[in-house]
């Protein structure tokens, strides 16, 4: 947890005057008690009115002081806990963002969320709560013991034996409660994936009918959190009870001894009125750290998961941005040389076996294959999505991992299955990969992925908003500005990855005769469900069970690759 102060550097000066003004109105409220032992001693006890009239505006500007110096406190400890929250959430974005597709899969994205929110938010609590109500009872506690010993030392033994005793219990209870709560923090990973799922698939939870399952799948998770939350709370309701005791226990043997010393005349009234407050502030103070060790065990587990993100390698999947490498995406040719590929690392569980082919400049490749052939797969490994685990793959006989990660994603451009568009503008989702882009730019991407007429038939045409991931749009349209999106790019190597399911044979005939002539000189793989997307391919290429069984055109194909026959026959008939 201490690794995470070092984003509170920038802003030294606010951590440092908090408790500076934390210590001053401390200062004035241990004043206080002294003062009522003065008022009550040569006061009260010897009818020295005037004494009091003297202490009493001393005690009202103590009590001044000390108002203004405890706001201070709260000022400075804000701002000093809400700057350190924005530059871990951010920074925390950032790790994110340069991670691999291989540790974010690990985490999930439920996970993820509640790192990005909840647990920071349980860190800058605690800055908070350090720098003000930790500084506050930690200076009390001090301050009381000083202020206490130096009225009674006899009397202070009693402190003596009460606080190794209190320090023993909490440390015992925060042993038991860290890995309690850090089981809590991932039981609220498992009910935030299950509500950001269901909220993505609403749709298909309707359709099918299904509320019942999704109520009772989220009840389960929730009782999970539940349990989890009520096996901590149990260790820490104990914490309150029994250290009341021992501070009762405290107050009783000081009233016990004091009384008897009092009787001695070796301690006055007032004396023993002052230890009492002190003893009272000094044994409160210490149950009310007891309480903020319960939130720094919690905090605890919140940094450990926070920490976990932030030390993950960004490996070799994902380069870092700042690495400067010589070679540059010129004509786009792509070599594929017996690369095979798995997961975990395994190559006997490999998804991809010997993949080998090359794809020339303006060459277009159809890729086609059943449900888990791997054809995604194989084209993920081209942006670096996932590393190959045997084999190279090259781009000009340039290896990928030897390109800098902006010039290897700007000259690769992806038009991915699942359509994915921003919250924003239309002009703003066509244009997210080429901000500076211009009105006519934009509009003949548009116009080249079949989108441009039904962009003129909305309202606000292409200031036209969309809802969260373009809710508000077919999912045939969602393709089409997709595939807009990356043709404004003009990349030297184009992956339309199925790409066009959701659109008509003849929207798709469309945007593969723009395609033709725009990216004439681009590398084009397709990888299409529909052989009619495919069939005009210079090469197709077939895969089965992760490898390559035939390649050819779409004639040669029909004549010797069985697959590819059924396939055809069952989508155009004999």
């Amino acid at each position: 947890m201490l690794t995470l102060t070092r984003f509170l550097k920038k802003y030294w000066l606010s951590a440092v005057l908090a408790p500076l003004f934390m210590l001053l109105e401390v200062c004035m409220d241990l004043l206080q008690p002294r003062f009522m032992a003065g008022i009550v001693n040569d006061g009260i006890m010897k009818g020295d009115l005037g004494h009091i009239a003297n202490t009493a505006p001393m005690m009202l500007l103590a009590a001044l002081i000390g108002l203004i110096a405890g706001a201070s406190c709260t000022v400075f400890a804000t701002i000093a806990s809400q700057s350190f929250g924005a530059d871990l959430r951010q920074e925390l974005f950032q790790k994110i963002q340069s991670l691999s597709l291989r540790s974010l899969d690990r985490f999930g994205s439920g996970s993820i969320v509640t790192r990005l929110t909840g647990d920071i938010m349980q860190i800058q609590s605690l800055v908070l709560l350090i720098l003000r109500i930790f500084a506050r009872d930690t200076f009390i506690i001090i301050g009381s013991l000083v202020m206490a010993f130096s009225i009674s030392p006899r009397l202070s033994i009693i402190l003596l034996a009460m606080i190794p005793l209190l320090i023993a219990f909490l440390v015992i209870t925060t042993r038991f409660t860290i890995p309690l709560y850090s089981k809590m923090q991932n039981r609220l990973d498992q009910v935030n994936t299950v509500m950001q799922e269901n909220l993505s698939g609403i749709r298909v939870v309707k359709a099918f009918v299904r509320s019942d399952y999704e109520e009772e799948r989220f009840n389960q998770s929730n009782t999970n959190l539940m349990q989890a939350s009520l096996k901590a709370a149990k260790i820490v309701a104990l914490n309150t009870p029994l250290m009341s005791i021992i501070l009762n226990f405290s107050i009783v043997a000081a009233l016990w001894y004091g009384g008897m010393l009092s009787e001695q005349d070796s301690l006055s009234v007032g004396s023993l009125a002052a230890f009492l407050t002190y003893i009272t502030q000094l044994l409160f103070s210490t149950l009310g750290l007891g309480n903020q060790l319960m939130t720094i065990s919690r905090a605890k587990a919140s940094a450990d998961r926070i920490n976990e993100v932030l030390e993950t390698q960004a490996d070799k999947l994902v380069p870092s941005l700042t690495n400067k490498c010589t070679p540059t995406i010129r004509e786009g040719r792509l070599q594929f040389e017996h690369v095979s590929f798995s997961y975990d690392g395994d190559l006997e569980k490999a998804v991809l076996r010997d993949i080998h082919f090359t794809a020339e400049p303006g060459e277009t490749i159809g890729i086609v294959g059943v449900n888990g052939a791997g054809k995604s797969t194989l084209v993920s490994l081209i942006p670096r999505f996932y590393e190959v685990s045997a084999g190279t793959v090259r781009i000009d006989s340039q290896p990928v991992n030897e390109f800098d990660p902006r010039e290897l994603y700007s000259g690769v451009g992806m038009v991915l299955q699942q359509s994915l568009l921003f919250s924003g503008t239309i002009r703003d989702n066509i244009c997210y990969g080429k901000p500076d882009a211009t009105e006519a730019d934009i509009e003949a991407a548009a116009k080249a992925a079949q989108a441009h007429g039904f962009i003129m038939k909305l309202e606000n045409g292409y200031d036209t908003v969309l809802g969260q991931r373009g809710v508000n749009l077919s999912g045939g349209q969602k393709q089409r500005l997709s595939i807009a999106r990356t043709l404004l790019l003009k990349p030297k190597i184009v992956i339309l990855d199925d790409c066009t399911s959701a659109v008509d044979l003849n929207t798709d005939l469309l945007i593969r005769k723009s395609l033709e002539t725009i990216m004439k000189s681009s590398t084009c793989l397709i990888i299409g469900q529909r052989i009619a997307s495919v069939e005009h391919a210079d090469r197709i290429i077939v895969l089965e069970d992760g490898q390559i069984t035939a390649v050819g055109t779409h004639r040669e194909l029909l004549g010797y690759s069985k697959l590819y026959r059924q396939m055809a026959l069952s989508q155009q008939g004999a």
